[in-house]
């Protein structure tokens, strides 16, 4: 059961929603100051207002990316047949669209090859940064454990 500043929290974030869509930065702007007035203020007072607002951020990405949309706009689009076991692999139910700049749900993204599109070059891209800094990470040990087999 959520606590009463969660509930509010979560209901300014579905009337933020349909005012920006799933765009994380609007979103957390809209609603910080109302669900969290003592949190946001002292963090003002503290100089540490940035790092709530990017937390916030990053919550709410994580939310958009794996709670399913409360917007019946987004749930109009029934998932063909011939795509549900395609649809049924993936562990997210929207998707980050660069272009958009915010997390679309995947139904949507269904309707809107191009924001498919972006969805899916952005989510390799992300991929591939992520194989490259783990290959320079393997370097890495490489190196130490070579380095403490020499000493």
């Amino acid at each position: 059961m959520l606590n009463d500043k969660l509930r509010i929290f979560f209901d300014l974030v579905n009337k933020a929603v349909a005012n920006h869509g799933l765009d994380p930065k609007a979103v957390a702007d809209e609603v910080m100051t109302e669900a969290f007035p003592e949190t946001t203020a002292a963090s003002q007072i503290e100089g540490a207002d940035a790092m709530l607002r990017n937390g916030v951020i990053a919550f709410l990405k994580q939310h958009f990316k794996h709670t399913p949309s409360a917007d019946p706009r987004q749930l109009t689009f029934d998932i063909p047949e011939l795509l549900t076991p395609i649809v049924a692999k993936l562990k997210a139910v929207s998707h980050y669209v660069e272009s958009l700049g915010q997390y679309i749900p995947v139904p949507v993204l269904i309707v809107n090859p191009v924001w498919l599109d972006d969805a899916r070059r952005y989510k390799r891209r992300k991929g591939e940064e992520t194989l490259e800094e783990a290959a320079v990470l393997d370097e890495l040990y490489d190196a130490v454990i070579d380095m403490d087999g020499q000493g």
